[in-house]
């Protein structure tokens, strides 16, 4: 029996933050042999990069194996909204495959998958909250037909008025810092 999927958010502060987060999720997931995949910006990409090697992971090499994934947020969100919204049945064509494939390449002993998604936080950062809010929904739902850790992140500054509730409320684990 596999343990229970995560889902969690990242509530943070600073750039600097997120990625150190997101190095020491990435870097473990590798060194036991987990499947990685990285939805995220440009910039968090290259940032994420980086940290990783500096931690000692080569990440080049796991790459070439299949091992780590690394794809554009924004890239991945045209190929599944509709009209401002995401569309539940691309959304498994495009997503799903990727995580199906993704789950194949893993080595560990539980082969396990971890995955980083910042399409959420692209959405709410161009005011399509309810567009955010149900791609979460549709993670959740994924995580039924497919076994992975999800780790969501949102910038601090993007939230008002308490909305961070919103979004907390769909996740198992929160961190904020």
């Amino acid at each position: 029996m596999s343990a229970p999927s995560i889902h969690s958010v990242h509530i943070y502060e600073s750039s600097s933050a997120l990625i150190t987060r997101l190095c020491g999720v990435v870097s473990s997931s590798l060194r036991v042999g987990d499947a990685v995949l990285v939805v995220a910006t440009a910039e968090h990409r290259s940032q994420l990069i980086r940290e990783v090697e500096i931690c000692g992971v080569d990440i080049r090499a796991h790459a070439r194996e299949g091992l780590y994934t690394m794809v554009d947020a924004e890239e991945l969100l045209a190929t599944f909204m509709v009209n401002g919204m995401p569309d539940r049945d691309m959304f498994e064509a495009s997503v799903g495959s990727m995580l199906r494939q993704a789950h194949k390449s893993a080595r560990g002993s539980h082969q396990g998958l971890t995955v980083f998604g910042e399409m959420v936080a692209v959405l709410w950062d161009a005011g399509k909250k309810d567009a955010a809010l149900q791609l979460e929904a549709l993670w959740n739902d994924a995580q039924l037909n497919h076994s992975f850790h999800l780790h969501c992140a949102y910038p601090r500054a993007g939230f008002i008025n308490g909305d961070e509730a919103l979004v907390c409320n769909m996740h198992s684990h929160v961190l904020t810092q």
